[in-house]
């Protein structure tokens, strides 16, 4: 937490940097080596752990996989570096290489390559897809070479200083226990758990995809204009090579010449060939000459299996990554896992390797399979027993007074959206975004898509992953209300509404203007000054005027955006897009009353405005950063608990009276509140919170039992009283079916135990200021 308060600090780096030169200028006036004097050479020595693979044999040295811990100092240096390195890597690296690439990301080069072997297969173009396995590949950069990198690159003296100084000296020591530590010295590689390694082996990397790129003699697919010979990320790099028995040799060779140079070594028996469209004569000729393993069927990539097939794409991922996690789910079904416990297994376990999968494969979903696997996650939530919160409770957004439990169909949606957002990106930017835009050619598919069906040209392309696409999107965007028809996003040019804009060469000073859109013919209400666009005619003037002035043109350039318009308007990919879709698609749905709302105000007999029960639904979720405890004031909001009364209704054999022997039905509330047995504790709890807050406090039961805050306390104050009426609740929940309520020694127990949480979280998270706000009147009264 230390390092991340100091990173997020916006000054620290040239701070720390400045204080490093000083440094450095007086180690200099002693004569002293600056790597000696930057850190001690202890400070450079790694921690060598060896964690066994599963199911190998471990007497074999092989079966083991080395985990490296550096020295905090060295992280926490090697980190700022980082995040100073981070703003111009994306300049310095081409697009073809998305592995820890700020704002790129590895669907990137999935999709690129799923529309490449859709297009070789298409088209019958001969190709060979060659996935190349690098040796170790962080462990055998050769610092050499990557030294003489950084500086044919340009980096300042004093960033360069500072990363040798990193790699001066540094060693390792094994741990073995019962053995004594050895420290060894490491002359090449990138540090393992080094936050500056993947950036160092990006940069490492890319003179060799610039040689294969630039090479005349390695030949790659042309789409349009375009070349696509090669993507990487991290020391995965996928070819898609044609005229493979002239390419794939030269390749070799410059893998040769790179590894000579730079101690990269491509692992010849693990890298692997898909072959498209080649006959088996070649298939025959190139592994005879080659040792790399070819393949007609798949092809593992970034662990996406690409088909020669672009129909089995489906078949060879989706079945076996659903039979997994319907396996998981099994295995997890037998650990005692609390029920909030459960539900964050599945949104941070599952959900990331699905969202993974929705995005690197650009294919429609078999809607059953989705749904069946949605039954197990349901099925898990529960352990098998009976759904205690109704299912559209439990999908609602936590933010409505749901749970939030990922719907998983949903979550594909917002994934493809979050796709159609990235159309929009820069041309240059994301290479599979260029591919498709050659794909969809003449057309323009960032303009296409905007316009109405009955304006818009036919499109030529028969692209599974563009056809996907555009079929979800003409689903959602008028249902989800991502547009409007016509709507401000609609395109001038290649707009059929515009006859003059079909013919695009005599208005290309419009579209070099930015006027692409008609939105942007309104500034503020008013029509542009369209004469101050140099290049239109009289006649483009007065045929551009005619249009922007109809009615319902004029109309929907001034309609407001919508998120999702601004969002492609932007041309980027923001951190977070594929929630913040999900959270709309769910925000719009028509989600059912909540059933447990109507309860409680039946119960209390005042009916809340939405304000104040998302002041509920707020409290539960902050009242404490321990998941039991949440979920208590979660089951307590939903109602959860069996009463006398309902197991009656189940059994008619039970009867319906209180269990703590007040003769009174059983109900719910009276459980809670009303019971004879149970007033004078909470009268007990009213008492302590006068004492402790010095204030009168009223016995309200929104604000005992569900923590609605008090419009008479602060909001520290009213912190605190939802943590001491939770300990109640805690309390009672322990003796829920005997006769007798628990006394104050319990409550006070339990109000202990959440303070001393409190406290210690406030200290790990470095939160004593607000800590001391909250509990300060708990404390001061010697409680």
């Amino acid at each position: 937490m230390i390092i991340l308060s100091i990173l997020h600090s916006p000054n620290v780096g040239r701070s720390l940097l400045w204080s490093k030169r000083r440094y450095y200028e007086r180690a200099n006036k002693a004569d002293t080596p600056l790597a000696r004097m930057l850190r001690p050479a202890e400070s450079l020595l790694a921690a060598i752990v060896f964690l066994p693979k599963p199911g190998k044999d471990p007497e074999n040295i092989d079966s083991y996989r080395p985990i490296s811990l550096l020295n905090t100092d060295i992280k926490l240096l090697a980190k700022i570096l980082a995040l100073r390195l981070d703003p111009v890597l994306p300049l310095l690296v081409s697009p073809d290489q998305v592995g820890f690439i700020p704002g790129r990301q590895a669907y990137d080069n999935t999709r690129r390559a799923a529309d490449l072997i859709w297009f070789a297969e298409t088209y019958q173009k001969p190709s060979l897809f060659l996935s190349l396995d690098a040796e170790k590949a962080f462990d055998r950069a050769g610092w050499p070479f990557l030294f003489t990198l950084l500086k044919q690159l340009g980096f300042p003296p004093t960033f360069l200083r500072m990363i040798s100084a990193l790699y001066a000296s540094p060693g390792d020591q094994i741990l073995i226990p019962g053995a004594d530590r050895i420290p060894f010295v490491i002359r090449n590689g990138t540090r393992q758990g080094c936050p500056l390694s993947p950036a160092l082996f990006a940069l490492f990397l890319e003179p060799l995809l610039l040689a294969i790129k630039s090479d005349a003699g390695i030949s790659g697919l042309t789409v349009g204009d375009l070349e696509f010979k090669l993507s990487a990320c991290a020391d995965d790099v996928l070819l898609s090579l044609t005229d493979p028995s002239t390419s794939l040799p030269r390749v070799l060779d410059l893998l040769s010449d790179f590894s000579a140079l730079s101690g990269y070594k491509m692992n010849v028996t693990k890298s692997e060939a898909l072959s498209v469209a080649l006959t088996a004569e070649a298939i025959t000729t190139l592994s005879s000459s080659c040792p790399i393993r070819f393949t007609h069927s798949e092809l593992v990539y970034l662990g996406v299996r690409l088909t020669s097939c672009s129909a089995d794409l489906y078949s060879a991922n989706y079945p076996r990554l659903f039979a997994t996690l319907k396996a998981e789910l099994e295995c997890w079904n037998k650990y005692a896992i609390s029920w909030l416990g459960r539900l964050n297994c599945i949104k941070m376990n599952l959900l990331p390797r699905l969202l993974y999968m929705f995005q690197a494969l650009p294919v429609p979903l078999v809607a059953s399979e989705v749904i069946a696997l949605q039954r197990s996650i349901d099925y898990f939530l529960w352990a098998g027993k009976r759904c205690r919160v109704a299912r559209h409770t439990l999908y609602r957004p936590r933010s409505l007074g749901g749970l939030g439990l990922p719907s998983l169909l949903t979550y594909y949606y917002a994934t493809q959206l979050a796709q159609v957002v990235a159309w929009h990106a820069p041309a240059g930017s994301r290479r599979w975004v260029d591919l498709e835009a050659s794909l969809m050619r003449p057309n323009k598919i960032q303009y296409w898509i905007w316009l109405a069906r009955e304006h818009r040209p036919l499109i030529t392309t028969t692209c599974p992953a563009i056809l996907n696409s555009l079929r979800l999107w003409h689903r959602l965007a008028v249902k989800c209300e991502l547009t409007s028809i016509p709507t401000p996003m609609t395109p001038i040019l290649g707009n059929r509404d515009f006859r003059p804009g079909l013919r695009m060469r005599p208005w290309r000073s419009l579209l070099d203007s930015g006027v692409c859109r008609i939105h942007n013919l309104y500034h503020n209400g008013t029509l542009i000054p369209l004469r101050d666009i140099s290049g239109l005619s009289f006649l483009h003037i007065f045929q551009l005027t005619s249009y922007a002035t109809q009615a319902h043109i004029k109309q929907a350039a001034l309609a407001p955006l919508t998120r999702f318009e601004r969002l492609c308007l932007a041309g980027t990919y923001p951190r977070g897009l594929i929630s913040s879709l999900y959270r709309d698609l769910t925000s719009l749905l028509d989600w059912k009353d909540l059933s447990y709302v109507h309860a409680w105000e039946r119960d209390i007999g005042e009916t809340l405005d939405s304000e104040d029960w998302l002041d509920i639904w707020e409290m539960s979720r902050s009242v404490s950063v321990c998941a039991s405890l949440q979920e208590q004031s979660i089951k307590m909001i939903m109602r959860w608990y069996v009463t006398p009364s309902q197991l009656a209704h189940m059994n008619r054999n039970l009867p319906d009276v209180c269990w703590r022997l007040c003769t009174s039905k059983g109900s719910f509330f009276h459980m809670w509140w009303t019971c004879p047995r149970i007033v004078p504790l909470w009268k007990e709890v009213q008492d302590l919170l006068i004492l402790v807050l010095s204030k009168p406090i009223p016995l309200d039961p929104w604000a005992f039992l569900l923590s609605r805050p008090l419009p008479e306390l602060t909001f520290h104050e009213n912190k605190l009283l939802a943590k001491i009426t939770l300990a109640t609740r805690r309390a009672m929940v322990e003796v829920w079916r005997q006769p007798l309520p628990p006394c104050m020694a319990k409550v006070y127990a339990k109000i202990r135990d959440t303070q001393v949480m409190d406290e210690l979280t406030a200290i790990v998270r470095f939160t004593l200021p607000s800590y001391s706000k909250t509990w300060g009147p708990w404390l001061d009264a010697g409680l």
